[in-house]
């Protein structure tokens, strides 16, 4: 009977462990999390050890693409400075996109907070739509793709 209830006990246990770490939104949201504290505090380091080494990159702004580590190196070092713009997660929905839960499909509703040639302070929508692949140092970015968003009308 012990045995029994402690297998009930651990499967339990098992099984919600994994549900937990099953979310795709989580996941998604998780990394999203991380590349906005460390891009804010200007650690580049550790924005581009969110992105596999072969990821496909697109910043908002004209011919800011990478398709190689030199160029997303340029690109985070030009983005993540300390007067920078601010990200900040607003909300992520995602799904799997293989049967193996190994890659994430996310699309990410993000604002930036910026400073103008002015010095004044503007907030614009950012839409990312984002790849993650599951490798054996986390969660990483394949593709990410964001874009300033239009506002909504007043």
């Amino acid at each position: 009977m012990r045995r029994a209830l402690l297998a009930a006990v651990l499967c339990v246990c098992a099984s919600a462990a994994s549900a937990a770490g099953d979310d795709p939104t989580a996941i998604a949201k998780s990394v999203g999390e991380k590349f906005a504290k460390a891009c804010g505090s200007a650690d580049v380091k550790t924005v581009l050890s969110l992105y596999r080494d072969d990821a496909r990159v697109v910043y908002p702004g004209a011919g800011e693409t990478a398709t190689d580590r030199e160029t997303l190196t340029k690109m985070v070092t030009a983005t993540c400075t300390a007067d920078g713009p601010k990200f900040e997660l607003v909300g992520y929905k995602a799904i799997w996109a293989d049967a193996a839960h190994t890659v994430v499909a996310a699309y990410g509703d993000w604002q930036v907070v910026m400073k103008g040639a002015d010095g004044k302070t503007s907030t614009a929508p950012v839409r990312a739509t984002e790849v993650l692949a599951k490798t054996k140092g986390g969660w990483k970015y394949v593709v990410d793709h964001a874009s300033i968003g239009v506002p909504p009308s007043p």
